[in-house]
């Protein structure tokens, strides 16, 4: 066997010319996905897919290949045998155990998926998912001081014996709580050095991959008692990929710390922090948040791509009623126009769509946003630091001295910035900004609570639009269906359709099994009349004010999504997901 691997088997794996070793290893990868090729295990337009995503990511082939799921592990370990001549090893040869338990880590055989099977005539078998990765060979040798014969085996099968053995264990301090966690000099240093390491390096970077790829809002990496679970925000749904190696998940964690340049030490307070990267020719900003949990460090990294075009308001999905309510009160040349909704609801792309909408050469747009999520040319945009007491309020009494035409205020968060956006209105600026309620009306009550007086309310609000984003039903897969009656007739009381074609996701390969493939908004607008200012000089109730509002037209957000649902856009599902039936 040895002598099939004569380089592998002489002390240094690796070659001298590492120009020629790649290109040696590029031979072979070339010649394994022939023989894929050739045995109908790969379609050529899954290659073609799988070389256009490896050019434009500097990844080796036959690892996109696995990683898009194009081909079985088991199939590309028999395609690599036959490519670079080394015996391909099955799970049903592999022994009961380890005769290297007591010499070799095994969290760091789990992370580079090698599995040291027997010792014959001072030469140990050395079975590898990546035959060219000569990094670990090179380091099982120097460890045991044994030659290292090389063979392939399946990644999963490596992966069972490893679990199965009783190789020792990188220890984890995961399980602990938190509190109870200080983090000394030499686990800092060991965290560190684990952080910059091919294996975690090579798997934070696959997951920005995945992330950008499937075209993920959110990364959500959750600690618990045995892994780490990792989950993406997809069209507004959580959906679980797979994790990585138990032994590697707090350095993976620390990996992304040190690239959001937070405090390694630090893991008893939340810390935020953000990074850029650039993935597939694309930037992407990164926003992170940790949190500390009973089993370790939980992030939620935002992913916000600097390089996507941003949508005007016809094209956000909205009614034509909306739209053209949205652009007659952000048109007058002064008041306040605010976008309400839920985190992740789509607020601040309608408010970029709005300046979009005025943006004019004989106009001053000035935005105060934490953060800038996109930029626009031709609006001066200000990042709010608090760590330098670079607040919203402080930051707006500033512009409001460079005499802006529009203000757009990415957040109204407490009295002082309400405050100062009704100054900014009532001296003839136009406003624009967001806020945290459940619907319209609700706005009012949450702006009175404030403390922001009735009379100064009622004189500067122009309209107020609530929004949800809803799924939109995959054009491939979606089936006509008639919804239970007590559904319809509960819906359509609110929002009356001639001819329903109600539709439901299935799901197909082209929207991942989801059913859905992308999402649009509904909304709902309440414009602010002479009526409504009456009602709000006189502290009305929130169903007064609902109730005026759609005497004014107002058509409530149940059904906005009720009417798209009819028309086969969205399914009634989702709209009651967002929207809710009362």
């Amino acid at each position: 066997m040895a002598s099939k691997d004569r380089a592998a088997s002489t002390p240094g794996v690796r070659k001298d010319d590492p120009a020629a070793a790649r290109l040696e290893q590029d031979s072979q990868i070339a010649a394994a996905v022939s023989w894929l090729i050739e045995k109908d295990l790969l379609h050529p337009e899954k290659h073609a897919r799988a070389v256009a995503m490896a050019s434009s990511t500097q990844e080796r082939l036959d690892l996109v290949l696995v990683k898009l799921r194009l081909i079985d592990e088991e199939h590309l370990a028999q395609a690599l045998s036959v490519a670079c001549g080394l015996p391909l090893v099955r799970e049903t040869d592999f022994p009961k155990d380890s005769p290297f338990g007591n010499q070799l880590n095994g969290g760091y055989l789990r992370a580079q998926r090698v599995a040291p099977l027997r010792l014959h005539d001072e030469t140990m078998l050395l079975v590898m998912a990546d035959p060219f990765n000569h990094e670990a060979a090179n380091a099982v040798r120097f460890k045991t001081g044994l030659q290292v014969s090389r063979a392939i085996g399946v990644g999963r099968e490596i992966d069972g014996w490893l679990a199965s053995t009783s190789m020792e264990p990188l220890q984890n301090s995961a399980s602990a709580p938190p509190d109870s966690r200080e983090i000394g000099d030499a686990d800092l240093q060991r965290l560190r050095d684990l952080a910059g390491g091919a294996p975690v390096i090579r798997w934070v970077d696959q997951l920005f991959e995945t992330a950008v790829a499937m075209g993920a809002s959110d990364i959500h990496l959750e600690p618990g008692d045995r892994r780490l679970r990792v989950r993406l925000r997809i069209d507004g749904q959580l959906r679980d990929i797979p994790p990585p190696d138990p032994a590697l998940s707090e350095a993976a964690v620390s990996r992304i710390k040190i690239l959001c340049k937070l405090k390694m030490s630090e893991r008893r307070l939340p810390q935020d922090g953000r990074s850029r990267i650039t993935m597939q020719g694309r930037e992407i900003d990164l926003r992170v948040a940790t949190s500390p949990t009973l089993h370790g460090e939980g992030l939620v990294l935002r992913l916000l791509d600097r390089s996507a075009s941003l949508l005007s308001l016809d094209r956000l999905g909205l009614s034509t009623p909306t739209v053209e309510a949205i652009k007659r009160s952000i048109r007058r040349p002064n008041g306040i126009t605010l976008v309400t909704g839920p985190t992740g609801s789509g607020k601040t792309t309608t408010l970029y769509a709005a300046l979009l909408d005025i943006l004019s050469p004989e106009l001053k747009l000035v935005s105060v946003e934490d953060p800038i999520e996109c930029q626009i040319d031709g609006v001066s945009q200000i990042q709010v630091k608090p760590s330098i007491d670079l607040t919203f309020a402080t930051a707006l009494r500033s512009v409001l001295r460079q005499d802006p035409d529009v203000l757009m205020i990415g957040e109204i968060r407490d009295r002082e910035t309400a405050t100062i956006a009704i100054e900014a209105a009532l001296t003839g600026h136009q406003v624009l900004s967001t806020i945290h309620t459940n619907n319209a009306p609700a706005t009012i009550t949450r702006l009175l609570e404030m403390g922001v007086p009735e009379y100064l309310l009622a004189s500067t609000l122009s309209s107020i639009s609530a929004q949800r984003l809803v799924r939109t039903l995959c054009p491939e897969c979606a089936q006509p269906y008639d919804p239970p009656p007590e559904i319809t007739r509960r819906l359509a009381g609110a929002a009356p359709v001639a001819a329903p074609a109600f539709r439901r996701p299935q799901g197909c390969a082209a929207c991942r099994g989801s059913g859905y493939r992308g999402r649009s908004s509904i909304a709902e607008i309440m414009i602010i009349s002479e009526t409504m200012k009456d009602l709000i000089l006189n502290r009305a109730s929130e169903s007064a004010i609902r109730e005026q509002a759609m005497a004014d037209g107002m058509t409530p957000l149940i059904a906005d999504g009720f009417r798209r649902a009819a028309a086969g856009e969205t399914s009634i599902e989702d709209v009651i997901r967002v929207a809710g039936l009362d």
